[in-house]
């Protein structure tokens, strides 16, 4: 299932940002393998260096982050990683929900529509099961978003199931997928710091990747990017 990592820099200047090159796919079965041409550290914006990492299966993530990118870029303002992950957040939720009905409603001859305005004439047993997959149902995919708040600072924040979020700034690192417990453990123990210049930071990332190689789904091979770029900064 991967490993995603994001860390802060120099107090907030910048993010080191990594990934393996391992794809997880249900097609419709469940594969895993190492593909170099498809990007696990997507840019958002056009004009911001925002970027979303996405950890699980490759095609429901693929969908939401193509979706959401064309949200973003379509904003006539400068774009926060706040508003990045919002509009990925509100991606995800209909993604699932659409997941939910193709799945649990629509094989019972049901529209959402149909569910909720006929629930007294509905069986109990469908009732439990459609209801229990509103509430538990997961598309096994989560997100990491690193970018520019409403100042200068970088932030970080998650996406995962059910469409919720989280800030990890405060922290200044986070991680998914199945490798993220190996990795967090390798930052804590570091010890990390936000005030770590770039070269620092960015080794301590390589360490956690590496840490996490022992997970099942990790994968051997590492991407890893600083953000903002020498061209960014220009």
């Amino acid at each position: 299932m991967t490993v995603c990592i994001a860390a802060l820099y120099d107090n907030g200047r910048g993010v080191v940002l990594a990934s393996d090159q391992l794809v997880t796919a249900s097609i419709p079965i469940g594969y895993e393998f190492e593909h170099q041409e498809i990007p696990k550290i997507v840019p958002m914006a056009a004009s911001v260096p925002i970027y979303a990492l996405a950890a699980g299966d490759v095609l429901l993530g693929t969908e939401i982050l193509n979706i959401a990118r064309v949200q973003i870029q379509q904003q006539q303002h400068t774009v926060t990683a706040a508003e990045a992950v919002e509009a990925i957040r509100v991606v995800y939720q209909r993604v699932r929900l659409l997941n939910i009905v193709q799945r649990e409603l629509e094989p019972r001859g049901l529209t959402l529509d149909s569910y909720y305005g006929n629930h007294q004439a509905l069986a109990p047993q469908v009732l439990q099961i459609v209801d229990q997959a509103m509430s538990q149902a997961d598309i096994g995919v989560e997100f990491i978003v690193a970018g520019p708040g409403e100042g200068s600072a970088y932030t970080i924040h998650t996406v995962s199931n059910p469409g919720t979020t989280n800030d990890h700034t405060p922290i200044g690192y986070c991680a998914i997928g199945s490798g993220a417990p190996h990795a967090m453990y390798s930052l804590i123990e570091a010890p990390y710091k936000h005030s770590l210049g770039s070269a620092e930071v960015k080794e301590l990332v390589h360490q956690a990747k590496a840490r996490s190689e022992v997970a099942p789904g990790v994968g051997s091979e590492t991407q890893v990017q600083v953000i903002p770029s020498e061209d960014d900064e220009e």
